[in-house]
């Protein structure tokens, strides 16, 4: 007895059986004839009830498909498992009309009246399919938004490391300033005091002079008198050398004299320094009555 006449004998309980599911039910032989299918089936390719009934499960495949399906099935029969068809492959059914849709397919053998035969579930995933291409659109949208963002964030990185270094940089050479502007402080101040110090001892001699000027109020003490006007003279030209050297300095540093530097001769200058000493300290001597020549 054939699975044909199976079913036909008992189209109640298949009906009953198949038309619970959702899915399409697909009984094919060895051959790969359709003994039987649910109104699912009928339904999801386009097909009248029982118009499948022993046509060829090739009616239902793709041209391109057909050769890779019929070899698929006869080893999936010989092997006799539970399985999906293709696995992680997609695979295609076709309508009546001619159009493909993607679906996804269960296989299931068994034996009736020691004949072997393959009931299939099938389903339709063509909108499943469709979700998937627009997640899978969707996430490579976001990688390249992903990738664009972070070489937007490379180049930001760059841009601040960059900025960073030169801040650096204006930090080191604003430090050098500043250290360079503390220690031309420290020259000043020491400088000033240097200068304070040079102005106390020839100010000191002029007040004395000027003080015992008046006390020499005779005629025959006008040699005295000449002396000690000579000696606030000497002293004043020498605190306006001192101005001089002070106002030359401040010159200098402002910009407004461009000196000539030429070479000379250590021995000479020191020489000069000694001497000028030397009678620096003959004239103290002399006014302090301290030393005699």
């Amino acid at each position: 007895m054939t699975l044909m006449k199976v079913f036909k004998e008992n189209s109640n309980i298949f009906q009953l059986l198949s038309e619970a599911v959702s899915e399409g039910i697909i009984v094919v032989n060895q051959e790969q004839i359709i003994v039987a299918c649910n109104n699912a089936t009928n339904q999801m390719f386009g097909y009248n009830k029982e118009e499948l009934i022993g046509k060829p499960l090739d009616v239902l495949i793709p041209q391109q498909f057909r050769h890779n399906h019929s070899s698929h099935v006869e080893g999936f029969v010989a092997h006799g498992e539970k399985r999906k068809m293709a696995g992680s492959k997609d695979l295609f059914g076709l309508r009546k009309d001619g159009t493909q849709f993607a679906v996804e397919a269960g296989l299931n053998p068994f034996n009736i009246y020691e004949k072997q035969y393959v009931m299939a579930l099938i389903m339709d995933v063509t909108e499943r399919k469709k979700h998937e291409k627009e997640i899978k659109e969707l996430n490579s949208s976001l990688e390249q938004k992903i990738e664009q963002r972070t070489e937007q964030l490379n180049d930001s990185i760059k841009s601040l490391e960059s900025e960073i270094e030169k801040r650096i940089i204006a930090e080191v050479k604003t430090r050098k300033a500043l250290d360079k502007e503390k220690e031309l402080n420290e020259l000043k101040t020491k400088f000033l005091s240097l200068v304070s110090h040079e102005f106390k001892t020839p100010l000191s001699g002029i007040l004395t002079s000027a003080t015992l000027i008046g006390k020499y109020v005779d005629t025959e003490q006008q040699i005295k008198r000449e002396k000690h006007l000579n000696t606030i003279k000497s002293k004043v030209k020498y605190l306006d050398s001192i101005l001089n050297d002070f106002l030359s300095v401040e010159r200098l540093e402002s910009g407004k004299v461009n000196y000539n530097f030429k070479n000379i001769l250590f021995k000479d200058l020191l020489d000069n320094v000694i001497y000028e000493a030397e009678m620096m300290l003959k004239k103290r001597a002399k006014n302090c009555l301290c030393f005699r020549y």
